[in-house]
């Protein structure tokens, strides 16, 4: 799978706050990744399926969908509807 285009923008002292702003066209995944700092995924456009490990099943979110991965939830993006526009968050990276 390709991965999708992402710019990144950290801010802070520690540059502990990221912004990722994520445009993804039809085959983009990211890879299956837990952090050790929350997320927040908001959809801008497209629509995209969520897979995480604490779900029995993926769930499709679409335009301004938002969902909060807490630190530690290993997921996976994948396309479902392109051209797909994401930003997501990470409000206290370390």
């Amino acid at each position: 799978m390709q991965p999708p285009d992402i710019t990144r923008v950290f801010k802070g002292l520690g540059m502990e706050f990221e912004v990722e702003i994520v445009f993804a066209n039809e085959g983009n995944q990211s890879p299956e990744e837990g952090h050790d700092y929350d997320e927040i995924v908001i959809v801008a456009q497209g629509v995209i399926s969520l897979k995480r490990d604490d779900w029995d099943q993926e769930q499709a979110l679409g335009k301004y969908d938002t969902m909060v991965l807490p630190a530690g939830t290993v997921h996976r993006i994948s396309v479902v509807e392109a051209p797909a526009r994401v930003v997501i968050v990470h409000p206290e990276r370390q």
